[in-house]
C-alpha cells in the first residue's frame, strides 16, 4: 500500500540547492509509485526502483537528515526487499522528527516485514496517535494484531472499519477470514445485524462466515441435542438463517439436523395441503440453494425420498402437457430443489427452454444456477498425454463425478511478482536471479477446478500459467470461472501426470499441491515435473500429514464400504453418521473443515481412492531422492514459528526436516492443511568416463 510523505522541518537549503534536493524527491517518489503500479514486467519494475534509489540518495546527499528522504529511503528499500536497510532509515527520520504519524506508520511496515509484530503494534498506535487518520494504520494495526494470533481482538477492529469503510476488499477479507477462527459465545444481536451486512459482501469468500455465522444462530434458537424451543415460523422468517442458508457453510451438527426438521416438515405439510405456503417460499428456496451449493450433503429418510419421487413424476407429467409453463411446476419444482437438483428429470430439457421472462421469481435463481451446470460440459480442452478412461482409472472417476473444490471466489491478495514474495519467505535462499527479473512461465500440475491456479494467474505480476488436469469436468469449472472473472493469462489442458513429456519451454516455478499423494506413481509424476524445470528453479509441493490425518484413516476404517462413490446417498449416511459417532479421536480435525460440509469434500477429505501420507523425515527422503534442496515449509504462522524455536531452543533450525519431524510428533496438528514447501531442483551435474 502506498505510504504518504508527510512534511517535516528541515535543515535549512536555499536557492539551487534546495530546489534540486526537490527535484531528486520528486524523481524518486515518481519512480517508487511508477513501479508499484503492477503495468511493468519484473525488470522493469526493479530498474524503477533502481532509479529511484539513486535519486533519492543524491538528495539526501544535500540534506542528509532530511525526514521525508529518509521515509522515502525505508519505502524503496522495503520494496527492494531490504527491511533491514529500510529500518535504519526509518529510524533516522524518527530521529529527526519523533512525532511525525507518517514516519511511524512507515516504521510499522517495516517491522511486519521483519516479522517484528510487537514492534509493529508500536509503531502503528504512535502513527494513530500523531496523525489520527492521516495513515492507514487503523487497518495496518489491525492486521498485525491478526498475524501476531490476537484473533479476536483483531477482528473487533475490522469489524469496526468495517462500519465506515466496507468497500475495501482488504477489511472485508480480513473480517471474512478471522470469523472463520472464532465462534459466538453467547446471542448478540448488534452481531447478528454485522452478519447480515457481510453476507451481502461480494468477492471475498463468504463460505469463511459459516463458523461465526453458526455458533450465533445456535445461541439464538438455543440449540442442544434434544432440539429447539424456538417455533417454527421464528425459525422460518430468520433473516440470518435465511442469508446463511444462501450464501455461507452450515458448520454445525444442530443446524444441519434443524435444517433436515424444516425440510421435512415443509415437504410433508405442503404434500398433505398439496401447495406450498406462500410464507415459507423464502425457506425452501434457501435450503434449495444449501443444498445446490453443498451438493446436496443432507441424508434423506425413505419417506422423504418416496415423496421426492412422486414430486418428479408431478413435474414430468405435467411438463408433458400443451402450454405448461415454469409457473405451473414452480411449486413441485421448489420442494423437489431441497433435496436434489433438477437434471435427472425426464423433462429437463423442456423445463430448461422456457423463456426468462417466463420463470417465476422463486424458482428463477436456481434456474440460472442449473444454466451454469449446463455450460460446464460445453468447454473442451487439448490434451497433451493420452488419458485414461474412468472405468480404468478410480481416481480419475472419482474427481469426474466430483469436481473439487466447487469454489466461487478467489482470495484477496496484493499483487506482488513471485520472485519478491518468495525472497520475503525464504530470505536465505539463493533463488535464480531470472525469478526477479524475467517474465515467469508457471507450470499448476494437477489444478482441478482451479481455484489456486487462477490466484497465481490474478495476483502474481508477469506471470503466464500453464494447468494441467487429468479430469475433463474438473478442468471444465476452471475454465468457466476463470472466464467470469476475465483471467486471460492462464491456460487448462488435459494431462496425466505419469505420462508428461518434456513440453517445449520449460518452467521457472511449478506447483503441484495436494496431488503426488494421490497418485500411486506419484515418483514418475515427480520425475516428469522436474524434466520440465528451469535449472535452479522452483517447485511447491504439498503433501498429506500421516498424523494429522490420523482421525481420517479411523473415519475410513469405520465407515468406508465397498465403491461408496457410486451411491451419494450412501456418502450422505456415512457422513451423518460421522458426525453423531463418538468413537473418532479429535474429530474435531474433521468436522472443523470446510470440506466436510459438501459431498466433493468429503469425497476428498475421507473417501478418497487412493491416498498417501508423509512424515517431514519422508519428505527428507524425498528431497535426498530427486536432488532437491528444501527451502522451507511455506505459509507457516508466526506462533508456529515461535512455538517451534521455543521446542528446540538455541540450536532450532527451520530448515531441518529432523527437528520438525520431532516438533509434529510433540504436535501433531500442526500441519492441518498438509506440508506446503518449496525446493529447489539442483540436479548433480554426472561426469562423463
Amino acid at each position: 500500500m502506498a505510504l504518504p510523505v508527510q512534511s517535516n522541518k528541515r535543515p535549512k537549503i536555499t536557492g539551487q540547492k534546495s530546489q534540486a534536493m526537490r527535484l531528486h524527491r520528486k524523481s524518486a517518489y515518481d519512480a517508487l509509485h511508477s513501479s508499484q503500479a503492477g503495468n511493468h514486467s519484473p525488470q522493469q519494475s526493479s530498474q524503477l526502483l533502481n532509479q529511484a534509489k539513486r535519486h533519492i540518495q543524491q538528495a539526501l546527499e544535500m540534506a542528509m537528515d532530511d525526514g521525508d528522504c529518509l521515509n522515502l529511503l525505508a519505502r524503496i528499500e522495503l520494496e527492494r526487499g531490504l527491511p533491514r536497510d529500510a529500518e535504519r532509515a526509518i529510524y533516522h527520520a524518527i530521529d529527526v522528527s519523533p512525532e511525525n504519524g507518517g514516519y511511524w506508520y512507515s516504521a510499522g511496515h517495516v517491522a511486519l516485514a521483519q516479522q517484528d509484530y510487537t514492534k509493529a503494534q508500536i509503531a502503528f498506535r504512535h502513527a494513530i496517535e500523531y496523525a489520527p487518520k492521516e495513515t492507514r494504520a487503523e487497518v495496518s494495526l489491525a492486521y498485525t494484531l491478526a498475524q501476531d494470533g490476537q484473533l479476536v481482538e483483531a477482528f473487533q477492529h475490522y469489524r469496526e472499519l468495517a462500519k465506515t469503510q466496507s468497500q475495501d476488499l482488504h477489511i472485508r477479507s480480513q473480517v471474512v477470514d478471522l470469523a472463520s477462527q472464532i465462534k459466538a459465545d453467547y446471542y448478540d444481536i448488534e452481531l447478528e445485524q454485522d452478519l447480515l451486512s457481510f453476507l451481502k459482501w461480494q468477492q471475498v469468500n463468504l463460505n469463511q462466515l459459516g463458523t461465526l455465522v453458526c455458533s450465533l444462530l445456535e445461541y439464538k434458537f438455543d440449540l442442544n441435542q434434544q432440539g429447539t424451543a424456538t417455533d417454527f415460523d421464528g425459525i422460518a422468517q430468520c433473516p440470518l438463517l435465511l442469508a446463511a442458508l444462501r450464501h455461507t457453510l452450515i458448520k454445525s451438527e444442530y443446524l444441519e439436523k434443524l435444517i433436515m426438521a424444516l425440510r421435512h416438515e415443509l415437504l410433508s405439510h405442503s404434500s398433505q395441503r398439496g401447495q406450498l405456503n406462500k410464507n415459507y417460499i423464502s425457506l425452501c428456496q434457501a435450503i434449495a440453494q444449501y443444498g445446490l451449493r453443498n451438493e446436496f450433503i443432507l441424508p434423506a429418510t425413505q419417506a422423504e425420498r418416496d415423496m421426492i419421487l412422486v414430486l418428479e413424476n408431478v413435474i414430468d407429467s405435467s411438463l408433458r402437457q400443451f402450454g405448461c409453463t415454469a409457473l405451473d411446476v414452480s411449486g413441485a419444482l421448489l420442494l423437489m430443489s431441497m433435496y436434489q437438483d433438477w437434471q435427472g428429470l425426464h423433462q429437463y430439457e423442456k423445463l430448461m427452454s422456457f423463456e426468462t421472462q417466463n420463470w417465476p421469481q422463486e424458482t428463477y435463481p436456481l434456474k440460472l444456477q442449473h444454466d451454469e451446470l449446463q455450460t460446464l460440459s460445453t468447454y473442451c480442452f487439448e490434451r497433451l498425454t493420452p488419458i485414461p478412461h474412468e472405468r480404468n482409472h478410480d481416481v480419475k472417476k472419482q474427481y469426474e463425478c466430483f469436481p473439487y473444490p466447487r469454489w466461487q471466489t478467489l482470495d484477496y491478495k496484493k499483487n506482488i511478482n513471485y520472485g519478491v514474495a518468495l525472497r520475503h519467505e525464504f530470505p536465505h535462499a539463493k533463488l535464480p536471479r531470472y525469478l526477479l527479473d524475467d517474465q515467469l512461465n508457471i507450470l499448476i500440475a494437477g489444478c482441478g477446478t482451479g481455484r489456486h491456479a487462477i490466484n497465481v494467474a490474478r495476483y502474481f505480476n508477469g506471470v503466464k500459467v500453464l494447468a494441467l488436469d487429468i479430469s475433463q469436468n474438473s478442468l471444465a469449472y476452471a475454465q468457466h470461472m476463470a472466464l467470469s472473472l476475465n483471467i486471460d493469462n492462464i491456460d487448462f489442458k488435459l494431462a496425466d501426470l505419469t505420462k508428461l513429456p518434456v513440453l517445449e519451454k520449460k518452467f521457472s516455478i511449478i506447483e503441484c499441491s495436494g496431488v503426488l499423494h494421490h497418485i500411486r506413481h506419484y515418483k514418475k509424476a515427480l520425475s516428469n515435473l522436474l524434466n520440465n524445470l528451469k535449472p535452479n528453479g522452483l517447485i511447491k509441493i504439498s503433501l498429506y500429514s500421516q498424523r494429522t490425518r490420523a482421525p481420517v484413516n479411523q473415519v475410513r476404517a469405520l465407515f468406508k464400504q465397498g465403491d461408496i462413490q457410486s451411491e451419494p446417498h450412501k456418502i450422505q449416511v456415512c457422513r451423518h453418521a460421522i458426525m453423531q459417532s463418538d468413537l473418532i479421536d479429535n474429530k474435531i480435525g474433521i468436522t472443523s473443515s470446510d470440506d466436510f460440509y459438501s459431498m466433493s469434500g468429503t469425497v476428498d477429505m475421507l473417501f478418497h481412492e487412493y491416498e498417501k501420507q508423509y512424515t517431514p523425515l519422508m519428505i527428507k527422503k524425498l528431497c535426498a531422492e530427486f536432488q532437491l534442496t528444501f527451502l522451507g515449509f511455506s505459509s507457516l504462522s508466526h506462533k508456529t514459528k515461535r512455538e517451534f524455536t521455543d521446542f528446540h531452543g538455541e540450536r532450532a533450525d527451520l530448515l531441518n526436516l529432523k527437528q520438525w519431524d520431532e516438533f509434529e510428533e510433540a504436535h501433531p496438528h500442526t500441519f492441518a492443511n498438509m506440508f506446503q514447501f518449496y525446493c529447489q531442483y539442483r540436479p548433480r551435474l554426472r561426469i562423463k568416463k
